[in-house]
């Protein structure tokens, strides 16, 4: 869905995303929650005291220095302070005689607050590991927050809409690669906490307790949800030659399938590889070989799509004594590779579609082109698939230079429509894409910023931004997109203009810390 420039900015102002200075409390042992609290006249706004482990303290003592500008009442066990008139006040509660004080600002309530001012922020744990919206349910929290102490312990915060911390949830193994995934379609969140050779999936409720745990070898690569409460999750090994396409049940984390996506191999007669030259061996050898793979998607039909490549390699010398070397104009090489795209079902039954494929007999020395999904693969919104492709000249003898990348579109039987050939760039590609409307999708190439026809794949229009790296984010409703860039989170039109929305030290990653990190609004 394209989102409208007023409902980005909305949601952008509501967040928080320039730190009112006003803190005045000691951040020791515990708080006064939120901070950097601004609001207008007329409103509420809970309050709570937490701990360094994110543990809610209660019966404490409030009290404001001017109560002229402010009520404070008790309800359910927390403090609600209304604001009565514009100014700045401090917010003290007591406990066991210790006190801590916030400064609050109050804005007349018959105009609008300056924009780019916080409504409310919180104080992190230690290490921020991610913050993501919850999936909005009637009683669930609006927001994740994932943190780790200094002791090394996880936690995942449940926070409401006006910031209040409903509830923490301690991960029960002590792990520096722990991530926040997503939230789930029930209000909940999932967070995988990453191995060495393996991982382990954690979902939590909205209400913060734990609902399951399952355990997966590889890495995890790729997620998708299904409205029908199904999780498809993409795992491939350190070695990247085996991947693995797990379906989960939302609700109880049970295994419904567990697929294995064909592995590409290499079969050597007469020569195996030593060093950086190839000689002799006496004896015949198969090993697996890396297979390109896309992440994945879920259709609203309920069927998720995911792609990959197939090899089958033969390298073969004459017969020779072994151990000595083989020249390369003396090995050949067999190579039969296919592009295939997978429409899985519910049930993990496959629709197995070759998109395209070739043989080629020819000198080892010799370049071969090879096509694999570089990542990205999205609904087209008619019913198919556009995916990211990369083609890279490979060989013994071939320079190293980056590999031309297309964007496919594959209807829904299967059949390739057409491929887009994107512009050369040295910068690194993110490879994502979005779908906008009228048919029109975007997706980045190193710094350029691409939009296209979906239903021909012609581009429309290009947008440079002088920088090596950008992200495509978000379609809007009036034909732009949002990219980020590494400095700022930019608005592009379809008329090749651009403007700075947000830019600072966080903007590389505003959209996992909204509530904490401290961005500045650009200059009109």
């Amino acid at each position: 869905m394209a989102l409208s420039p007023a409902r980005i900015a909305l949601v952008l102002t509501f967040t928080g995303l320039a730190w009112s200075p006003l803190i005045a409390q000691e951040n020791t042992g515990w708080r006064i929650s939120p901070e950097r609290i601004n609001l207008a006249a007329g409103e509420d706004r809970r309050l709570q005291l937490l701990d360094d482990s994110a543990q809610e303290i209660r019966g404490a003592e409030w009290s404001v220095d001017q109560p002229q500008l402010a009520d404070l009442t008790e309800e359910d066990g927390r403090e609600i302070m209304h604001a009565k008139a514009a100014g700045l006040l401090t917010v003290t509660a007591t406990v066991n005689f210790e006190k801590r004080s916030l400064q609050v600002k109050i804005w007349p309530g018959d105009q609008p607050m300056p924009g780019g001012t916080t409504h409310w922020g919180t104080h992190s744990l230690g290490r921020d590991l991610g913050d993501i919206a919850a999936v909005p349910t009637a009683d669930g929290v609006n927001l994740f927050s994932l943190e780790e102490t200094p002791g090394g312990d996880t936690y995942l915060r449940g926070y409401a809409e006006d910031g209040i911390q409903e509830w923490a949830w301690l991960l029960p193994e002590k792990n520096q690669q722990v991530e926040l995934v997503c939230g789930d379609w029930l209000g909940g969140a999932l967070i995988s906490s990453n191995h060495a050779d393996s991982f382990t999936l954690y979902t939590v409720g909205k209400d913060g307790k734990l609902q399951w745990k399952h355990t997966l070898s590889g890495a995890r690569k790729s997620h998708a949800y299904s409205t029908e409460h199904l999780i498809h999750i993409l795992s491939q090994s350190a070695d990247k030659t085996i991947a693995k396409i797990t379906g989960l049940d939302e609700m109880s984390g049970s295994q419904k399938f567990e697929l294995t996506v064909p592995v590409s191999h290499e079969t050597r007669l007469n020569v195996r590889k030593d060093g950086t030259k190839f000689v002799c061996a006496s004896q015949p050898a198969r090993s697996n070989v890396p297979g390109g793979v896309s992440s994945l998607f879920v259709n609203t039909d309920g069927l998720a799509y995911f792609a990959f490549t197939q090899q089958e390699w033969e390298l073969k010398a004459p017969q020779c004594k072994a151990g000595g070397e083989v020249q390369l104009a003396n090995i050949n090489q067999v190579r039969q590779q296919h592009l295939l795209l997978w429409q899985i079902h519910p049930d993990g039954t496959v629709r197995s579609t070759t998109l395209e494929g070739s043989t080629s007999d020819r000198p080892f020395s010799e370049p071969v082109n090879v096509a694999a999904p570089t990542g990205a693969i999205i609904p087209d919104g008619l019913g198919g698939v556009l995916l990211a492709v990369g083609s890279l000249k490979t060989g013994a003898s071939v320079p190293t230079v980056p590999p031309d990348e297309f964007v496919y579109r594959v209807d829904e039987d299967g059949k390739l429509l057409y491929k887009l050939l994107l512009p050369s760039s040295e910068g690194r590609g993110h490879n994502d894409m979005v779908l906008g409307e009228n048919n029109v999708g975007f997706t980045t190439r190193g710094g350029i910023l691409i939009a296209f026809s979906v239903l021909d794949g012609k581009e429309m229009w290009r947008w440079d931004s002088g920088t090596p790296d950008i992200q495509v984010f978000a379609a809007l409703a009036n034909g732009g997109c949002m990219v980020q860039t590494t400095t700022a989170l930019v608005e592009v039109d379809n008329s090749n203009e651009s403007k700075e929305i947000f830019k600072g030290k966080a903007a590389v990653d505003w959209r996992g810390q909204l509530y904490r990190k401290e961005l500045t609004a650009a200059t009109p």
